[in-house]
């Protein structure tokens, strides 16, 4: 039922812009615990990595969120939605392979306008609370990307204003360097991976996305 309801906001841009500004003036915890009605007891987050790596130093796409009045900037993604079906019965059909994946492009396909691939799987994230959200524990799957159109293409849209999110969720679009990171509101989930994360995987890793090799996930110690 509430699936339904957000979905049907979604597909009206006036409902969705109204929407977004009432959710802007909820309080933290009353976002956070609307937040796990809507999402049961996870969200489950399909987050995008697209780093140009052919630039020095190296940038990270980040974006602009409206409806966040605090870490209004992080990395472009969002929730896998609910599956049809009866959570309390069993069902016959299994997922796709790709579920995650798919959510992703789609997510940024619907959020900035643009068609990605995914490279690999770089971290799954747990995390059990979120400042600017309190509510529902967080998995997130960080997938490193890139422009289905290419870095220079990214980088020429982005100058120009070509580039822009046809949704009121998106306010706006940089591309940054680590060295930057810190100028910037950043959304406390993004963090852990941006700060402990990122700095630890090469630029020529970046740069070599086309090869299809796992990197290091040891832990963050």
């Amino acid at each position: 039922m509430f699936s339904w309801i957000v979905r049907f906001i979604e597909r009206h841009p006036s409902l969705h812009r109204m929407s977004l500004v009432v959710w802007r003036l909820f309080p933290p915890r009353v976002a956070g615990f609307l937040k796990g009605i809507l999402a049961r007891n996870w969200l489950v987050g399909a987050i995008a990595v697209i780093v140009d790596g052919d630039t020095s130093p190296a940038k990270i796409l980040l974006v602009e969120h409206s409806y966040r009045p605090r870490g209004a900037w992080g990395l472009p993604g969002g929730a896998l939605e609910s599956i049809d079906g009866d959570p309390t019965r069993p069902g016959s059909t299994a997922s796709p392979d790709n579920v995650i994946e798919d959510a992703l492009r789609r997510e940024l396909r619907e959020e900035l306008g643009m068609e990605i691939d995914v490279i690999r799987l770089l971290r799954v994230d747990a995390v059990p609370y979120v400042v600017e959200e309190p509510g529902p524990y967080r998995l997130d799957f960080y997938y490193l990307c890139k422009p289905a159109t290419g870095f220079e293409a990214l980088r020429t849209g982005l100058r120009s204003g070509s580039i822009r999110s046809p949704s009121p969720e998106i306010v706006q679009i940089r591309l940054v360097s680590l060295a930057e990171l810190d100028q910037y509101d950043l959304f406390s989930a993004d963090i852990r991976f941006l700060h402990d994360d990122l700095p630890r995987f090469e630029p020529t890793f970046f740069a070599g996305a086309d090869d299809h090799s796992g990197p290091d996930q040891g832990s963050r110690d």
